[in-house]
C-alpha cells in the first residue's frame, strides 16, 4: 500500500487519476498501520508476532525474532511520513533500540551480529545462535536501507551495519573447498559457526554490494559479488538450474565430509526444494547495477527461464521438490507472493536498460544517487531524506 502511494503519486500517477480511489488507499493504510500497532503493546515494546485486529489483541508469546522486532522501521517510517503521524515511526524505533544496544553483550558474539530472539517481556537477546538467514535477515537489510531512506535521520543505523558487515567479512564469510572465489555465510552459535546457509541469505550479496556503491567501499562490493558467485555456482551445479533451500560445505575436505573429495564436491545441496525464492536473483541485480557485466543478466533470465520450464502451472507458479531431479521432482502446490513481487520485478528491472527509470537500484558512485529504495520485497518507496 506504501509503494502503491508513492508510485501514484509519482511515476505513475497517470494510472489513478481518481483522488477518491487515492484517499481510500490512504485511509486503509492507516487502518492497517493501526492493526498492526496493536502487536507493540507489550512491557519492552517489543512486538509480539501476531495480531488480532478485531480486537487489537495479540499472541501470548514470550519471544520474537530480530526480523520480526526489526523489520518495521521501514515500513512504519514511510507511513509516518506520509500521514504526519509520527507515532508509528515512534513504535518502530522503541523495538529497534534494543537491536542497535543488544544486551546481555554475550549475545552479539561478535560485533553486530546478534543471536535471532530476543525477548518480549524485556527486550534482550535470549540466544547467540544466529544468522544473515531466517530469523534475522530483514534486520541487517533494514539497517543499510533506513539510511538511504532518510540519511540524517538513520545514520547511526548505517554506523551498525557496517560494525555488523566488516564481523561478517572478518569472521563469518567462508570459503569451499577448491572456491576460494566463493563466499558462503555460516550459522553462528556464540563464536562457533556451522557451515549451513540457507536460501533466504543469498539477499546479502545484493545488500553488501548497496553498501558498497552508497558509501563508495570496493571491498564492500567485492564481498557482496564473491557471494553472487557462489550463487551462481549452486544454481549451475543442478539438473534444473536452480537452487535448493540449503547448502552445507567443507573448507578443508576431511575424511568425515567424504572418501573422495574435490572442489566439484565440497559443496552440496542438504535441503533440494526450491520455493521460488527470489534472494538470489535480487543479489545478481545488484551486481548488475555496479558492475554492468552481462553475465548478471543472462544468469537472471536462465533461472526465469528454469522458473518457467519446472514450475509454471496452469495457474501459476508452484515450488518444487527437487532441483536435481529430472523435471524438478514433484509440484509442491505452494506460491508465496514474493514470486511476483520480487523474482519477476527483478527480472524486469535487470532488463529495463532505462538508466533515467527513477525506482533503479543507482551506483552512487557515478554520482547518481537513489531517490528510491527498495523495501524487503522490493517494493519501492520515495526516498525523503538526501539520497545516497
Amino acid at each position: 500500500m506504501l509503494s502503491a502511494w508513492d508510485l501514484l503519486n509519482g511515476p505513475y500517477s497517470h494510472l489513478a487519476k481518481d483522488k477518491e480511489l487515492r484517499q481510500q488507499l490512504f485511509d486503509q493504510m492507516i487502518r492497517l498501520g493501526d492493526a498492526l500497532s496493536c502487536a507493540f503493546d507489550t512491557p519492552s515494546g517489543v512486538p509480539r508476532n501476531w495480531v488480532d485486529p478485531a480486537l487489537c489483541e495479540t499472541d501470548d508469546g514470550t519471544s520474537d525474532t530480530v526480523a520480526g522486532a526489526g523489520t518495521l522501521i521501514l515500513e512504519f517510517s514511510r507511513l509516518s511520513d506520509i500521514t504526519g503521524d509520527q507515532k508509528y515511526a515512534r513504535l518502530a524505533r522503541k523495538a529497534e533500540s534494543y537491536l542497535l544496544t543488544p544486551e546481555p553483550s554475550h549475545n552479539e558474539p561478535f560485533p553486530g551480529l546478534l543471536g535471532s530472539f530476543l525477548s518480549v517481556e524485556s527486550g534482550q537477546l535470549i540466544s547467540s545462535k544466529g544468522s544473515w538467514g531466517s530469523l534475522a535477515d530483514s534486520f541487517y537489510e533494514y539497517l543499510l536501507k533506513a539510511y538511504v531512506y532518510n540519511s540524517e535521520e538513520f545514520s547511526f543505523y548505517l554506523e551498525r551495519w557496517l560494525v555488523a558487515a566488516e564481523s561478517t567479512i572478518r569472521y563469518i564469510g567462508s570459503h569451499p573447498y577448491g572456491h576460494p572465489e566463493w563466499t558462503l555465510l555460516p550459522y553462528w552459535e556464540g563464536t562457533s559457526l556451522s557451515n549451513a546457509m540457507d536460501s533466504l541469505s543469498w539477499f546479502v550479496g545484493g545488500n553488501f554490494i548497496l553498501g558498497g556503491m552508497v558509501t563508495n567501499n570496493q571491498t564492500l562490493i567485492d564481498f557482496g559479488l564473491s557471494i553472487a558467485e557462489a550463487g551462481a555456482g549452486v544454481y549451475h551445479s543442478t539438473l534444473t538450474g536452480l537452487g535448493g533451500e540449503f547448502v552445507v560445505w567443507t573448507t578443508d575436505c576431511n575424511p568425515e565430509w567424504a572418501e573422495s573429495c574435490s572442489a566439484n564436491s565440497s559443496i552440496r545441496l542438504s535441503d533440494r526444494t526450491f520455493r521460488l525464492r527470489p534472494e538470489l536473483l535480487e543479489t545478481w541485480y545488484y551486481a548488475y547495477r555496479a558492475t554492468k557485466d552481462p553475465k548478471y543478466k543472462e544468469w537472471i533470465w536462465s533461472a526465469f527461464e528454469a522458473i518457467n520450464e519446472y514450475c509454471k502451472t496452469d495457474s501459476g507458479f508452484s515450488a518444487i521438490s527437487d532441483v536435481d531431479s529430472p523435471g524438478g521432482g514433484v509440484k509442491l502446490d505452494q506460491q508465496e507472493s514474493f514470486v511476483f513481487a520480487e523474482v519477476m520485478k527483478y527480472v524486469y528491472l535487470v532488463h529495463l536498460e532505462d538508466e533515467e527509470y527513477p525506482i533503479h537500484v543507482q551506483d552512487s558512485r557515478t554520482g547518481k544517487m537513489n531517490t528510491w529504495v527498495l523495501n524487503t520485497e522490493a517494493h519501492p518507496f520515495k526516498v525523503v531524506g538526501t539520497p545516497v
